[in-house]
């Protein structure tokens, strides 16, 4: 009984009602059906289906990251934080280096990342209210192209220009801003320049507030510029004729196609970036060991090079020195505690050192034995002076060897 009723659909040009199979309108002969839209009928129908599907997006890749940074041990607070650079760049960023070794990808993918949760909230919020309005004008195949496109566009003006790694949804949000602002400019009347004002008054916000917080303003102005430019190309609202939609269609599941494709590749090697970070930061603690360890190597050298200057002094060497040998033993015991209380280094430099302390440590004893009973220096005491001599030539040859190692340098006299 209702198997004959028919679909009927509005013409777009003269606003009849024609069959929907219809390619050609009957009443005015013109090529105009419906635009077909890439969504839901029902939900393209709102004017900001793919502005909430982009929003959605963002947040559930914010939300990935955070699950991967509190497997790695950061703990709850990630979901609160900027994930970590390795994370970032495993999920997508823009990084020059990598873009230009190849990774193209990322000029697509870093528009849908965000550094903290604040960075996330802003634009979300700048998106939800400027995305259904582009959206709603432009028809949605449209807004797909138009956020894809200055959203790559950002993404080549910060591999360009900017040198540091970068993401977030703001070139291409700033590229909606601009369209709107020469979409408003090309309508004329208050309303168009009244949009064009509030338009350029938002970008400028936007400038100003980017410099004081540090903000990528390079894709900034790249995304505004090109949504200027495709404001005096494309024409608003949806194709209106079945040419027009396919067309257009077929530009937005290219669009759609692209991210797809380029968060595929950047899943393909996932993981690599986060274990660079990890040799990375293992990397720079062994530098900062190095450089402590460095500061150890020199505190034990002074001590060694100043006993040395006491035990080689012309004075010590002469057993009918003028200075009391009382004091000289004293200041020979200063410098045995001096050596024993800087920082340990390695095995060879710990036996070399505990000789130097030995053999200074006897020759004190020799002073205090000639202190006390004003004999001479023992044979004994000649023979430990020539073998502390050879201690301390085992540890400046040790000290030549670990030079290197350590970044040091031998100082001149």
């Amino acid at each position: 009984m209702f198997g004959g009723r028919k679909k009927l659909v509005m013409c777009q040009v003269c606003r009849g009602l024609i069959e929907a199979s219809a390619s050609t309108c009957p009443l005015c002969g013109r090529e105009s059906v419906p635009p077909a839209r890439i969504s839901t009928a029902g939900l393209a129908a709102s004017g900001n289906f793919f502005s909430l599907v982009i929003l959605t997006i963002n947040i559930a890749l914010f939300v990935l990251m955070s699950i991967v940074e509190v497997r790695n041990g950061r703990g709850a607070d990630a979901f609160m934080q900027s994930a970590s650079n390795g994370v970032l760049y495993d999920f997508g960023a823009l990084v020059p280096s990598l873009v230009g070794a190849g990774q193209w990808w990322r000029l697509v993918t870093c528009n849908f990342l965000h550094i903290g949760l604040m960075h996330l909230m802003f634009n979300s919020s700048a998106l939800f209210s400027i995305g259904p309005q582009v959206e709603d004008l432009f028809g949605s195949q449209k807004f797909v192209f138009i956020y894809i496109g200055t959203g790559v566009a950002s993404g080549i003006a910060s591999y360009l220009f900017l040198p540091a790694g970068t993401a977030g949804a703001s070139g291409a949000i700033f590229g909606l801003i601009g369209l709107l602002a020469v979409y408003g400019y090309r309508l004329g009347g208050s309303f168009g320049r009244g949009l064009m004002r509030q338009m350029l008054t938002w970008g400028a916000i936007g400038i100003v507030f980017g410099f004081f917080i540090g903000a990528n303003n390079v894709a900034h102005v790249g995304g505004f510029i090109a949504g200027g430019a495709l404001g005096f190309v494309l024409k608003p609202d949806a194709p209106t004729t079945a040419r027009g939609a396919s067309i257009w269609n077929a530009v937005a599941i290219a669009c759609v196609g692209l991210v797809a494709v380029s968060f595929t590749l950047a899943g393909r090697s996932f993981g690599s970036q986060q274990d660079a970070a990890v040799e990375a930061q293992k990397a720079n603690r062994e530098r900062a060991a190095k450089r402590e360890r460095g500061k150890d190597v020199i505190l034990l050298s002074q001590k060694v090079h100043d006993a040395e200057d006491l035990v080689l002094n012309e004075d010590d060497l002469n057993p009918s020195t003028s200075r009391d040998h009382a004091e000289i033993a004293k200041e020979l015991k200063s410098a045995v505690l001096d050596i024993k209380n800087a920082p340990e280094i390695d095995e060879p430099s710990t036996q070399i050192r505990n000789r130097i302390v030995e053999l200074i440590g006897k020759r004190a004893a020799a002073y205090e034995t000639t202190s006390r009973n004003g004999s001479a220096f023992s044979s004994s005491a000649f023979a430990d002076l020539v073998s502390l001599k050879d201690a301390f030539k085992s540890y400046y040859e040790w000290e030549d060897s670990i030079l290197s190692e350590y970044g040091l340098q031998r100082g001149r006299d």
